[in-house]
């Protein structure tokens, strides 16, 4: 039992030193320039930004809606197969009803979203 304690802790103290230690050599292995202005530019192109840089484009918003409730009910029903023969023998037929679910929830999401004037 100690054993484990112990190599979990060994893990969580190599999982830090090996990161902070590379981090810390490049660091010290690095070459000090001074600052420059044209480097520190945005895209290091010396040109002055027009507009603002926050605007956020929603082409894709609609297809995110759609995709998202897709993407999490099929990891579950992926992890379902793996214990469906354990557990039921009617399970896989409640697995797609899952799924048939989670596409006419993105559907009717798709369709509020690509109407709306946003």
């Amino acid at each position: 039992m100690l054993y484990n304690y112990l190599a979990l802790i060994i893990f969580i103290v190599m999982a830090l030193f090996i990161p902070y230690s590379l981090l810390l050599t490049s660091v010290l292995m690095r070459k000090k320039l001074p600052e420059n202005a044209v480097k520190n530019a945005p895209y290091e192109s010396a040109e002055d930004t027009i507009g603002s840089s926050l605007i956020v484009q929603i082409e894709y918003l609609p297809i995110f809606a759609m995709f998202l409730p897709f993407e999490i009910i099929s990891v579950v029903v992926l992890l379902w197969a793996s214990v469906a023969r354990y557990v039921s023998y009617y399970s896989g037929l409640e697995m797609m009803g899952l799924m048939v679910v989670a596409m006419v929830f993105g559907l009717i999401s798709y369709k509020f979203i690509s109407d709306s004037d946003v």
